[in-house]
């Protein structure tokens, strides 16, 4: 059930479309799950909106991460292009008045575990008025993991890619500690 890592984002973002309504028009069952789901503070609360429950299905290897995924999702109301700690991040190294989210937070957002992810990414959307890049807030979830933390630093810092280090493995092949 492994994949690539794109493959469970791709799948998170088809269920934020057709939940959100980005397809066609939000049909009312959809919106009342949708505003329960934003309602639901703890993970335990999200499992129990079954529109939650078909991402779950969706996306078995990750059940927690999934469960985290759409009680987050829910708060995105439309998305973007730029990566979520670009977009939170200061605009380059040395400019550190122009980070949407504080260095200080952000640490703090890289030191969260599952029990904690939730509610840190749900407060990062808020701070962007719900406006993120579905595919990347996703993957970082999925994957939640050293190898998405170190891309996520060097975004939020502007510090450009190509900086990444050569011994740096694809990060379709994840590990067994980013994927749980």
């Amino acid at each position: 059930m492994g994949g690539s890592t794109h493959g469970g984002a791709e799948i998170a973002y088809e269920w934020w479309r057709r939940l959100s309504g980005q397809d066609a028009g939000v049909n009312g069952g959809r919106r009342a799950a949708l505003a329960r789901l934003r309602r639901a503070g703890t993970p335990l609360a999200v499992m129990q909106e079954p529109e939650a429950l078909r991402l779950v299905e969706r996306l078995p290897h990750s059940r927690n991460r999934a469960v985290i995924l759409a009680g987050v999702l829910a708060l995105v109301r439309e998305s973007e292009n730029q990566t979520v700690a670009s977009r939170i991040g200061r605009k380059s190294l040395d400019n550190d008045t122009s980070a949407l989210v504080s260095e200080g937070r952000f640490r703090r957002l890289l030191q969260a575990h599952d029990d904690e992810l939730m509610e840190s990414m749900r407060r990062i959307v808020r701070m962007t008025k719900g406006k993120v890049n579905v595919l990347d807030l996703s993957n970082a979830i999925l994957y939640w993991g050293d190898r998405v933390k170190k891309r996520w630093i060097f975004d939020y810092y502007g510090v450009a890619s190509s900086l990444n280090s050569q011994d740096d493995t694809p990060e379709s092949s994840t590990t067994s500690e980013n994927q749980q």
